[in-house]
């Protein structure tokens, strides 16, 4: 299976935010309710839509690499976006975990943000060297630990085949989710993570669609 996704998972145990403050913070306060959806269904919609749902004491936002891009793929640094920013604000202590993952290429980026400040930030293609900012987290270094290196690169060893080697991104689904799961607490791709994108409800939004007879309408009720 080819994994393409794009996700903001935020601490949140409490449960108080509601969706409304959500979209307004990520700039989508004009998308409206569509429908209800599972995560299999809006990981990857292909539709610029914006799901969000809750599990295991987090806000998960699906956003169809309308956030991911910005604060991964075109950060500076470890600055935050305005996007991060608003959700900081919304969120002042809590961690905030960024990842995307396509298969077509071999990207996979992630980000963490804790307590309103960016620690972590690392992108990385099969056509572009690594960038990363900031200090390794857990997760990854557990990865790095099974690696070896050979030219200053990194390796890994298949297991079933000690003869056949991985470069870093080629373990896309490894750095992805691994990182994911330090806030879900499961693995997106093996068994334990089955029920969250298989059961669990996600609120979906679209950006309004105002035809162009409502349109004309709104302009008029302004005077």
């Amino acid at each position: 299976m080819g994994w393409k996704v794009s996700m903001v998972i935020i601490e949140n145990p409490e449960n108080i935010i509601d969706d409304t403050s959500i979209l307004k913070a990520i700039r989508k306060g004009n998308y409206t309710f569509e429908d209800r959806v599972s995560l299999e269904n809006c990981i990857h919609p292909r539709d610029n839509s914006i799901s969000i749902g809750k599990y295991n004491g987090n806000i998960i936002i699906c956003d169809d690499f309308q956030l991911t891009t910005n604060s991964l793929e075109s950060a500076e640094g470890l600055d935050l976006t305005t996007e991060e920013e608003n959700l900081c604000k919304l969120f002042p202590n809590s961690e905030i975990v960024q990842v995307a993952c396509h298969s077509t290429v071999n990207y996979h980026g992630y980000s963490l943000i804790k307590n309103g400040e960016k620690v972590r930030l690392k992108i990385i293609t099969s056509e572009t060297p690594i960038i990363e900012f900031g200090e390794r987290v857990y997760e990854e270094e557990i990865l790095y630990s099974k690696s070896y290196q050979k030219d200053g690169v990194n390796y890994w060893s298949d297991e079933f085949d000690p003869n056949e080697e991985y470069l870093e991104d080629q373990l896309m689904e490894d750095f992805t989710f691994g990182i994911a799961k330090r806030r879900l607490g499961v693995t997106l791709d093996r068994g334990d993570g089955e029920e969250l994108m298989e059961k669990v409800t996600f609120n979906k939004y679209k950006k309004e669609d105002i035809s162009f007879f409502q349109r004309i309408l709104n302009i008029f009720s302004s005077f």
